[in-house]
């Protein structure tokens, strides 16, 4: 009995011979994977072995020419994520994800420093719930500017916190 025949008596609710689950309790797909892989390689030295000199220069030149292109795409990936992630810090956005998925769908080139302005001016005005608020505390009502009595980096991570925090220290209007 092989595996498939004895995973599809299992499913149907059937029992499995004795002598099948024993063959079953010695089973390692993972010895499986590693003679796969050894098999691989030797077909492939096999065949690189018929290849001329120049044949096989120019498969290696191929595999090395792809790893090349996608590591090249894992570089730009990672350095557009970097600057998206610098944008965001700048401009206090709470989601880079989507701030960088708008910028994708608006085909904004990230190393335009103008194009990067206008889009992020768009983004402010267009999806203001994005990004941290700018509330400060207090509205002039002669306190000094550093009586805060309590600091606004003890008062938690996320934007609602923050908020809270920025209105409960708020003057009162009367």
């Amino acid at each position: 009995m092989n595996l498939k025949e004895a995973l599809d008596t299992l499913l149907s609710g059937g029992e499995i011979p004795p002598d099948a689950r024993e063959q079953l309790s010695r089973f390692d797909p993972e010895s499986l994977r590693e003679e796969l892989s050894t098999l691989r390689s030797q077909l492939e030295e096999q065949e690189n072995a018929k290849l001329s000199a120049e044949e096989l220069l120019k498969k290696q030149l191929s595999t090395a020419l792809s790893e090349k292109e996608a590591l090249q795409q894992k570089h730009d990936l990672l350095e557009r994520s970097t600057q998206i992630r610098r944008l965001a810090d700048e401009t206090g956005c709470e989601d880079p994800d989507y701030l960088d998925f708008l910028a994708q769908k608006q085909h904004v080139d990230l190393k335009d420093t103008h194009a990067v302005g206008e889009f992020l001016t768009r983004t402010l005005q267009s999806r203001p719930y994005c990004f941290r608020a700018s509330l400060h505390p207090g509205s002039g009502s002669g306190t000094p500017a550093g009586s805060d009595p309590r600091p606004l980096a003890d008062s938690g991570d996320d934007r609602i916190s923050r908020i809270l925090c920025r209105l409960d220290s708020a003057p009162a209007v009367q």
